[in-house]
């Protein structure tokens, strides 16, 4: 399904990052997509299950979760797993483009990605 991809920061992602990036909270509250409900379900997805997420610059594979977001738009907390789909281009800003990335979402069987999982992209 395509969508359009935005990035921010969230409350409880905040106070998540106060038990450290490795914790089971942090990823609970990061390693996630939010997507509208009719969404979700013309994809197929239910609450809480592995979606793999898609840009031009890479991919990743978050937990699914509803929202209140208008259809066709998905939203994912600033971490790890955003910047897998970001790029590091910030035209002179200092932050990358973190609105408006063109996206695909897709079911997946695979787990959600660990930290060590993607510092293993990183430095490949």
């Amino acid at each position: 399904m395509k969508c359009i991809l935005i990035s921010g920061r969230t409350t409880k992602q905040g106070t998540s990052l106060e038990a450290g990036k490795t914790s089971r909270e942090y990823v609970e509250n990061v390693a996630i997509v939010m997507m509208n409900e009719d969404d979700m379900r013309e994809l197929g997805v239910e609450e809480g299950k592995p979606v793999k997420v898609s840009t031009e610059l890479g991919s990743t594979i978050v937990r699914c979760r509803k929202s209140k977001l208008d259809r066709g738009t998905i939203f994912m907390p600033f971490g790890p797993w955003v910047s897998m789909l970001m790029g590091s281009d910030t035209q002179g800003t200092g932050m990358p483009n973190s609105k408006g990335i063109e996206a695909e979402v897709s079911t997946t069987r695979q787990e959600v990605q660990t930290i060590s999982d993607i510092l293993k992209v990183v430095r490949a």
